[in-house]
């Protein structure tokens, strides 16, 4: 298995490469200070980490780089700001780190970037929701939902709106809890009232998610499940 990484900081390389040397047997670890040094470097790459501040070209022009030239490599970005890792679904990132990288949680990471590259050769995973449908009961008639046709669900006082695609509103008595249920890993639920197809996100922060041209409030400690959860629904079928 072959690992780059591409960070201008050594201390940074240093550990990241330390760390994959303890916990991979046999892999081939190659270390860059610059993105155009990497670009120049031949061969095939299955992981890489990428810093995204980067003095000259930064991490995320050098993910789009490697992209137009066919590589499917899982690609982790490495950064001190988290907000720069809304950026990283363009170029179809696996996941990120956060400066200072966290012991346990590098290890998570690369493990399962090593099983995503182990399984990636009979990979053929859809979106869950593209064909999926439920029924529920709407002004007296019972009515068939297609998942892929939401854009985001809200509640409240037991009542719950389905906010659809084509500006339809459709509404009914329900829980949340069994709509998130059945809505599986394609929707995530960013707050208490509002469950949100993970297709339609437009742009989010850490405080809101866009929607539809609506900003919806995401909720304490949702954050950086979310941010997974998106990333997570990029890379399927990648």
């Amino acid at each position: 298995m072959k690992i780059a990484i591409c960070d201008d900081e050594k201390y940074i390389r240093d550990f990241i490469a330390e760390s994959i040397s303890k916990e991979v047997e046999k892999a081939d670890v190659i270390c860059f200070e610059s993105a155009e040094g990497m670009l120049e470097a031949d061969g095939n790459v299955d992981i890489m980490f990428l810093d995204i501040q980067m003095a000259g070209m930064d991490g995320m022009e050098l993910a789009r780089q490697v992209r137009s030239r066919g590589s499917d490599a899982v690609i982790i970005f490495v950064t001190a700001l988290e907000e720069y890792v809304f950026k990283a679904f363009d170029v179809k990132a696996f996941n990120y780190l956060v400066k200072p990288i966290n012991k346990d949680k590098f290890e998570e990471v690369l493990h399962a970037a090593i099983e995503e590259v182990r399984h990636r050769p009979n990979k053929l995973i859809s979106k869950e929701s593209e064909d999926k449908t439920f029924l529920i009961k709407a002004n007296g008639l019972s009515r068939n939902i297609a998942l892929s046709e939401i854009a985001f669900a809200e509640v409240f006082n037991r009542r719950i709106v389905l906010h659809m695609k084509d500006n339809d509103e459709i509404e009914y008595y329900g829980r949340m809890a069994d709509l998130e249920k059945i809505a599986g890993g394609d929707f995530f639920r960013v707050h208490r009232a509002y469950l949100i197809n993970l297709s339609a996100i437009q742009s989010y922060n850490s405080k809101v998610v866009r929607v539809m041209g609506l900003e919806l409030p995401v909720a304490r400690g949702k954050y950086q499940d979310l941010v997974r959860a998106y990333l997570s629904y990029n890379t399927r079928g990648l």
